[in-house]
């Protein structure tokens, strides 16, 4: 009952919609009742963020450049629907999701980043003491997601595009992990890494979807859906996928831990 999913899309699909249903079916179908889910979602020049973190009092919501808490709605998947219901996030084609965790945010809320499995233990608290020398403001909370979301933004402020920062991020890391990751500076994309759990891309008809969790592959869409029919790849432990939507076309490729396209 936990995973994570990503998905782009064209024809004017609403990323919020797949995401829940995507999220549904990590879930077994039911409500998830007391599970944190959340999603994000690349539109309007900024990040949307909406999550419920399973318990009462404990929703929260982040969007354009502020960041504002919601009223807690105590349930999981429930909860999140009841948190878009009070606080819809922008139409956007392109977003992250995550089953038994939240998305974190970089500092500016330009990043979003959903993780499955976690970072080598010892190396936690290190890197959170790199970053916050380096002056990021880091939280509380100590999830290794936030860390992930902190040096994507800062890989990225050098390199310039998202699949580079997280390739260069999840080459740097230890541990047994699979990422997804979204930037406000590039609202058609999502980019995912293997390394832990399977994350599996599912390419359908203009529209591609990326899945983690126990479910995977069943868990989002089958051939019986139309959800994810066609072309099926899991990703392996040192490879990256970029899926972009371009004009009515959404484009997936991977590539390995040197830029070297492995496929379609």
């Amino acid at each position: 009952m936990c995973g994570i999913v990503g998905y782009a899309g064209a024809g004017g699909r609403s990323a919020e919609d797949e995401l829940l249903a995507g999220l549904g079916r990590l879930g077994g179908g039911a409500g998830a009742v007391g599970v944190a889910a959340g999603v994000a979602v690349a539109a309007d020049g900024g990040l949307a963020a909406v999550w419920d973190g399973g318990g009462a009092g404990s929703a929260g919501a982040s969007g354009g450049a502020g960041r504002g808490d919601a009223a807690g709605s105590g349930g999981g998947l429930s909860g999140l629907r009841g948190a878009l219901g009070r606080r819809p996030v922008p139409a956007g084609t392109c977003g992250i999701g995550q089953l038994g965790g939240v998305p974190a945010l970089d500092g500016a809320g330009r990043v979003a980043v959903v993780l499955a499995g976690g970072l080598e233990a010892g190396a936690v608290a290190r890197l959170r003491a790199e970053l916050r020398g380096r002056g990021h403001a880091l939280g509380d909370s100590g999830a290794d997601a936030e860390v992930v979301a902190h040096l994507v933004a800062e890989a990225f402020s050098s390199c310039g595009e998202l699949v580079e920062a997280v390739r260069q991020v999840r080459g740097a890391l230890a541990g047994e992990f699979a990422v997804l990751a979204v930037h406000a500076d590039e609202p058609d994309t999502v980019v995912g890494a293997g390394g832990g759990p399977p994350l599996v891309v599912a390419a359908g008809d203009g529209e591609v979807r990326v899945a983690s969790g126990a479910g995977v592959p069943g868990a989002w869409g089958g051939a019986g859906d139309g959800a994810g029919a066609g072309e099926s790849v899991v990703l392996g432990s040192d490879q990256v996928v970029l899926v972009r939507r371009e004009f009515d076309e959404v484009r997936w490729e991977i590539t390995d831990g040197r830029g070297a396209v492995v496929a379609p």
